[in-house]
């Protein structure tokens, strides 16, 4: 699949945005324009229209003045966000986070919802902070002896690299989480982050410290249009999927599915179902 890629700068900022080169009901995905087009299945961008957009985290710097954290609140990035899609033209389109990037969903949906049909968090726990503390437990207990050893000798790789490499930590962090967050330990996820650059200071920030304290209760009481949330059953990366249940207990209009086979990328391992149980019910209810 051919991507088209264009630039907007913005507040110091290069943000990337790339597009398929289809026609379809158009899907908004936040996160890195490099990185998206990479994990997002033939199932998926053969037969929508999808835009994957940069935030503060991976968009290019090109400001000479003092970094600081105030660049990377959360509000900016919902702010880039409706740039963004006023450039790009969108209207009743589905807004998709992954991971970490759900949270940014969650806050832009509660704030502009009237341009979105739908919004899916694939991947995303309730925080950063005491809910992932769950996911040690869970990997413990859950996860098979050739996952722990696969996951053992991929840390002691990640030591080595970052002492020969230290310029490309981010990509060799995330290739040591590949016992993590992929259902087939066979993956390797080198050529998936190959050439991003990111902002340390922004994933610090948000990651570390506002996703950490988020009350997705605060949000999702905010929000009238449908929901739904993603999770795999071997992910091991971010809050366990069970961790959701005492608060959708209290949003029963959310809609939530765990997939089986599925670890952090649950529409790059399970395509066809997440097309076909996710996807398509939601763009059958936009048409009608």
């Amino acid at each position: 699949m051919e991507w088209t890629y264009n630039t907007i700068e913005h507040e110091g900022f290069e943000f990337q945005i790339a597009k398929n080169n289809k026609q379809g009901p158009d899907i908004l995905i936040i996160g890195s324009a490099i990185y998206y087009p990479r994990v997002i299945s033939k199932e998926l961008s053969e037969n929508f229209s999808i835009h994957c957009i940069d935030h503060r985290g991976f968009a290019k710097r090109i400001t000479d003045s003092k970094e600081n954290v105030q660049e990377y609140n959360l509000t900016k990035i919902i702010e880039d966000i409706e740039i963004i899609r006023k450039l790009i033209g969108l209207q009743n389109f589905i807004l998709l986070g992954h991971s970490g990037h759900g949270y940014m969903a969650l806050a832009y949906a509660a704030i502009y919802p009237i341009y979105i049909s739908h919004l899916i968090l694939v991947s995303t726990g309730p925080s950063h902070g005491i809910h992932l503390s769950e996911n040690q437990r869970y990997f413990e207990t859950f996860a098979s002896k050739e996952r722990k050893e696969k996951h053992k000798s991929l840390q002691e790789l990640f030591k080595r690299n970052i002492e020969e490499n230290p310029i490309d930590f981010f990509r060799h962090y995330c290739v040591s989480q590949d016992a993590l967050g992929f259902y087939d330990l066979r993956m390797d996820s080198n050529d998936f982050w190959d050439g991003i650059v990111t902002n340390k200071l922004a994933f610090d920030h948000l990651f570390g410290e506002t996703f950490a304290e988020i009350k997705v209760e605060d949000y999702l009481k905010q929000i009238n249009i449908q929901i739904t949330i993603v999770m795999g059953k071997f992910d091991f990366q971010v809050a366990p999927y069970f961790t959701w249940d005492p608060i959708l207990n209290n949003f029963p209009n959310v809609k939530f599915k765990v997939f089986q086979k599925s670890a952090h990328l649950p529409f790059y391992e399970e395509p066809s179902e997440f097309k076909n149980q996710i996807i398509n019910p939601i763009i059958k209810k936009v048409i009608l």
